[in-house]
C-alpha cells in the first residue's frame, strides 16, 4: 500500500495479517480497504517502526509469527526500501516520520495501534505517542532509545562529534560518497565483518544480514547522514515519566550500539515499564531471537487484549 503526503513523499506500507481459513498463510499485501476492517473485538494492529536504514529485514522472521493473532503494520521510511527519496528539501525528522505513520494508520482505518520500536524507530514511537497519544494503545522498545543515539554508542560520545563531517561530505562529495557506499555495503569483506563483529553469528540468519546490507546499499548515503542527523539532534527524556500506556523494553545483552545501561534507565524512567533483557543477543536483537521475541511480545500483547 502507497500513501502519498502533503510535502509530496510516498510511503510504502506493509500490511501481515493472518487469514481467517483455519490453516491459511499469512497475507503479505493488503489494501487500503483490506485493513479498514478492525471491528469490535479484534486487538489493536502492531505497528512496527524501524532502525534507520532498516526496511524490515529484522523482522522477517518475527513478523509473521506476531501476525497470526492481529494485523501488522511496517511502514518504510522514507528514501528506504520502497519509498522513494522525497522531494527537497527534506522532511526528515522524528515528528515527520511519526505523523507519516498516523497517516499509514488513517489509511489504514486503524484507530489505535502498539506502536513497536527498533533501533531509532523507538525515537519516532515517543514522538508518535506524544503527537497522537490517543491511538498509542502499548509501547515496545527493541534496542530502542529515546533520543541522540550516537551519545552513548559503542560507549563513546566521539560519533556524535564526527556527524557533522559526515553530513557535510555526503552533501559536498555526493556521487563519491555514493559510489563508495553502494560498492563497499554489499561487498563479501563487509558481510563476514558484520557477521564477525556486529552481530551474533550463531544465531543471525546470514540471509536476513545480507538483506540488511543491500538495503543500506541503495540509500542514498546522504540522506541516511540527514536521517542519523535528525535522530542525534532529538531526545524525548521529557515525555517518559508521562506515558501512560503498557510498555515493554527489551535490551540485547551485548549491543555495543545502545548499552544496556541505557536502555535500563529509560526504561526505569517509564511508569509501571516492563524490562527485560536478551543476555546473548546484540543490537539486531529481533532477528537473532525471532522465537524468544514472539513469545515474550506475544505475551505482553496478550494482555492489552
Amino acid at each position: 500500500m502507497w500513501i502519498r503526503r502533503d510535502d509530496g513523499a510516498e510511503i510504502y506500507v506493509r500490511v501481515l495479517r493472518a487469514r481467517k481459513e483455519p490453516g491459511a498463510d499469512l497475507e503479505s499485501e493488503v489494501g487500503a480497504e483490506d485493513g479498514a476492517d478492525a471491528g469490535a473485538g479484534e486487538p489493536p494492529a502492531l505497528l512496527i517502526l524501524d532502525g534507520i536504514g532498516c526496511a524490515g529485514w529484522a523482522f522477517r522472521r518475527l513478523a509473521p509469527k506476531l501476525a497470526a493473532d492481529r494485523k501488522v503494520v511496517l511502514m518504510h521510511y522514507r528514501g528506504h526500501g520502497r519509498s522513494p527519496s522525497p522531494p527537497r528539501p527534506w522532511q526528515l525528522g522524528m515528528h515527520t516520520l511519526a505523523d507519516d505513520a498516523a497517516a499509514a494508520c488513517d489509511q489504514l482505518g486503524l484507530d489505535r495501534v502498539v506502536t513497536l520500536g527498533f533501533s531509532m524507530g523507538f525515537q519516532v514511537a515517543l514522538e508518535f505517542y506524544r503527537r497522537h497519544r490517543r491511538r498509542v494503545a502499548g509501547l515496545v522498545s527493541l534496542a530502542g532509545p529515546p533520543g541522540q543515539p550516537l551519545n552513548s554508542f559503542r560507549g563513546t560520545n566521539v560519533f556524535g562529534f564526527a556527524l557533522p563531517l559526515v553530513v557535510a561530505a555526503t552533501s559536498v562529495a555526493k556521487q563519491a560518497t555514493t559510489r563508495l557506499w553502494r560498492s563497499v555495503l554489499p561487498s563479501r569483506q563487509a558481510f563476514d565483518f558484520g557477521l564477525r563483529f556486529e552481530v551474533n553469528r550463531d544465531r543471525i540468519d546470514s540471509r536476513d544480514f545480507e538483506l540488511y546490507l543491500k538495503g543500506m546499499a541503495a540509500i542514498n548515503p546522504e540522506l541516511f547522514a540527514a536521517m542519523l542527523e535528525q535522530a542525534q539532534c532529538h531526545c524525548g527524556d521529557d515525555i517518559l515519566g508521562r506515558i501512560g500506556v503498557p510498555s515493554l523494553v527489551v535490551a540485547g545483552g551485548r549491543d555495543e550500539f545502545v548499552p544496556v545501561q541505557r536502555l535500563r534507565e529509560m526504561a526505569f524512567a517509564i511508569p509501571g515499564c516492563r524490562w527485560e533483557v536478551l543476555d546473548e543477543a546484540t543490537h539486531a536483537l529481533p532477528a537473532e531471537y525471532p522465537d524468544e521475541l514472539a513469545l515474550r511480545l506475544g505475551e505482553f500483547l496478550a494482555e492489552l487484549g
